[in-house]
């Protein structure tokens, strides 16, 4: 089983020179709204994505009144897509926004760096799941959770959506999913029980009804040969 360290490595890679990404919020009355967004240039590190942002544009506002977002990233090219789910806020640290400003934001933000109108989008990253393959579009899927919280990387096999943090599975979710799966399994062996026992029936019923019929006819046979045999003797 890959190890956390070694999924984190496979999403970067995936992430890897896709730089636009369809950025999703919850909008007004729970409409949802996305527009493209640049990602930084800084390695996925398992636990956040980071975006500039205007502090007062419209996502700022939807993220104060529902931090749920969606990030989904797309390489025609490659074969490679990826949706990332995540709580968002707004980060307005100077260190972090000189470690990944870039002159060419400029045109977005005319003061530079210290513009006040300049803001960083952080996304703590909760579940990634992605699709790759060179022979289809749909390629395979592969769906797992960075468990930053319980570090615990035996939980971490593919093809299960995992998460962290207030979301992650109770044990008693877990037994009641298992309880539903062992009731349902037995509710299909009764119901093949009673299907073979039915056919059974059916094929015994049919039997004696051909087993009937044989000796209706055997009857009549004798008794049609018997006044022939009558007019022979005379």
């Amino acid at each position: 089983m890959a190890t956390r360290s070694a999924k984190t490595e496979r999403i970067a890679k995936l992430l890897e020179d896709i730089d636009i990404c369809m950025f999703t919020t919850v909008g007004e009355a729970g409409y949802l709204v996305s527009r493209p967004l640049s990602t930084q240039a800084a390695e996925f590190d398992g636990e956040r994505l980071w975006f500039f942002t205007g502090a007062r544009s419209p996502k700022v506002r939807e993220i104060a009144r529902n931090p749920k977002v969606n990030v989904a990233y797309a390489s025609k090219d490659r074969n490679v897509y990826v949706s990332v789910t995540g709580d968002a806020r707004i980060n307005d640290d100077p260190e972090r926004i000189d470690q990944f400003w870039s002159d060419a934001y400029k045109a977005y933000f005319p003061r530079g760096r210290n513009d006040p109108n300049v803001a960083l989008v952080e996304v703590r990253v909760r579940t990634v799941e992605y699709w790759e393959g060179p022979g289809s579009w749909i390629g395979k899927s592969v769906a797992f959770m960075i468990a930053r919280v319980t570090k615990r990387e035996e939980i971490m096999a593919e093809n299960k959506m995992i998460r962290v943090g207030k979301g992650a599975p109770r044990k008693r979710a877990v037994k009641k999913a298992a309880a539903k799966k062992a009731a349902a399994k037995k509710t299909a062996r009764k119901s093949a029980t009673r299907k073979t026992a039915t056919k059974n029936a059916a094929t015994r019923k049919t039997a004696t009804r051909k087993t009937a019929t044989r000796k209706t006819t055997t009857r009549a046979a004798k008794t049609a040969r018997r006044p022939a045999a009558k007019k022979a003797r005379r």
